[in-house]
């Protein structure tokens, strides 16, 4: 396949954002990527995938792969690399109010937070504590609120709304809080259509939302090479309407993969390949984003990582694969911690994750915030990771070479022994120095009688001035009360 420089559907839009290119690091040459691809091929002809839906595996066996065992589908290679040619190159998201706002292409690199998850460490308190709705509303309020987070997922997964209708709330909990992009789940295609008629609402119908979405659903099979029923007929669904997705695996190293990375690394593919060739099979060109987490099994606590280095080994070789092989966006992980409270191990490993990955050139990246392997929420590691990725941007963005910024007549004029501090030159150009909001440059002296506040404290103040006092651009009255209708009649109909 053509390099990147020679791909004719190279970006031609400009985003707000610096464009995070790669800075020459590569961990697979060209044919190494081009030996994973032929691996997952080979997975795809040898042992297949079990598919659990009847419409799926017909669509599948009158494409040319073959079906046994009633569910087994193997693939020849034909037609997964038919499959590849009419995939997108490019993902465009829009905020809520249908502006182009991520541009999922090339190395252009967006952060946002995560979802679903069921202990929240209490702002007040600092104990951890089953997620409620309210914290869906003050998660997504505080990242709508913090500059270096590009879009929102609901962090929280509300125990105090019924299971069945839970997704309905979260969905409606975060459009009402953020203009932001959203990233969402869904338990079902029922609920999957409840969302879309949420989003269609919004944005003015159907034809509006395909051309402009703001929505972007997180599916995954389930592994080792399995399509649930559930994840085939949500797709579908999001494929039906035109809407984009990523179909990203997350299997355990050791568990629910092969615990070498290159094992699991193939057999990921596989599980991607297999889901695009679904995506393709339905509607030629749907959108689609690459991407898998796979970190390994701890052996000794039975835990699967979250910021180990073969998790962040394995999304770098789905960068690669995605930008150099396949060509199409991909999904990214960073900012996340194993540790269990916002302290200087959840600060490393947050601040390796988002250098990492803005490295890798990722484009859609989640999770930010997360600790204990992915089960609770931490307000402060928010704050914390989006001053990091703020940081993380500037040294992506290296060093202008230009003649204001060599300043070499400044330099004659100051002399040997002279003084800049008082030039216009310093002046003009302090300001392109960065600047820190949360992490602490003050003399000890000054530290000391502001009460020697630590980043978490400050972190923590930041996350409760912005839940309290930050206003997100609100819906219209009519239309919220549409929503309310929908996910009221869905509770009645769970009810019933």
């Amino acid at each position: 396949m053509p390099t990147d420089k020679h791909n004719p559907l190279k970006q031609s839009v400009q985003s707000t954002l610096i464009d995070l290119r790669p800075s020459g690091y590569r961990m697979f040459t060209d044919a190494q990527l081009d030996e994973i691809h032929l691996a997952s091929l080979e997975i795809l002809r040898r042992t297949g995938v079990r598919v659990h839906e009847p419409e799926v595996l017909t669509m599948l066996q009158e494409a040319g792969c073959i079906v046994t065992d009633e569910n087994l589908v193997r693939f020849p290679a034909g037609v997964v690399e038919n499959a590849l040619l009419s995939v997108p190159s490019r993902v465009v998201l829009c905020n809520r109010s249908g502006e182009p706002r991520l541009y999922l292409e090339g190395h252009r690199t967006y952060f946002g937070t995560g979802s679903d998850l069921p202990y929240t460490r209490d702002l007040e308190t600092g104990e951890r504590r089953p997620s409620v709705l309210n914290d869906v509303q003050n998660a997504v309020r505080l990242a709508d609120s913090l500059p270096n987070l590009d879009f929102v997922m609901s962090m929280a997964l509300p125990s105090d709304k019924p299971v069945p209708t839970s997704d309905r709330w979260s969905f409606l909990t975060m459009v009402q809080n953020t203009l932001k992009p959203l990233v969402f789940t869904a338990w079902d295609e029922v609920g999957l259509a409840d969302i879309i008629t949420m989003a269609e609402t919004i944005a003015g119908g159907p034809g509006e939302l395909s051309l402009k979405p703001f929505l972007f659903i997180y599916l995954e099979p389930v592994s080792p090479l399995q399509h649930s029923v559930e994840v085939m007929r949500k797709m579908l669904l999001m494929v039906d309407h035109g809407l984009p997705f990523v179909y990203a695996p997350g299997p355990v190293d050791g568990a629910s993969a092969p615990v070498t990375p290159a094992g699991s690394l193939a057999m990921a593919n596989a599980e991607v390949l297999s889901g695009l060739v679904i995506a393709q099979l339905r509607r030629k060109g749907a959108p689609f984003v690459w991407g898998s987490g796979s970190g390994p099994m701890d052996m000794r606590t039975m835990v699967g990582t979250y910021a180990s280095p073969e998790f962040m080994l394995h999304c770098m070789a789905m960068a690669e694969l995605a930008h150099y092989f396949y060509h199409v966006p991909v999904w990214g992980f960073s900012g996340c911690s194993d540790s269990k409270l916002p302290d200087v191990q959840a600060g490393i490993e947050s601040a390796l994750w988002i250098l990492w990955t803005a490295l890798s050139g990722a484009n859609l990246v989640h999770d930010v915030g997360y600790i204990e392997s992915g089960l609770t929420c931490s307000y402060e590691m928010m704050v914390i990771g989006d001053e990091i990725i703020s940081f993380v941007r500037r040294l992506m963005g290296g060093i202008e070479l230009s003649p204001e910024t060599l300043a070499l007549d400044v330099i004659d004029a100051v002399g040997p022994g002279g003084d800049y501090l008082g030039t216009d030159h310093t002046v003009k150009n302090f300001r392109s120095v960065w600047y820190p909001r949360l992490f602490d440059r003050r003399n000890y002296h000054a530290w000391s009688q502001a009460g020697r506040p630590t980043a978490v404290e400050t972190a923590r103040q930041i996350a409760r001035q912005a839940i309290a006092t930050h206003t997100p651009l609100l819906l219209p009255e009519n239309i919220l009360d549409t929503l309310h209708a929908i996910a009221t009649e869905a509770d009645a109909r769970a009810t019933r």
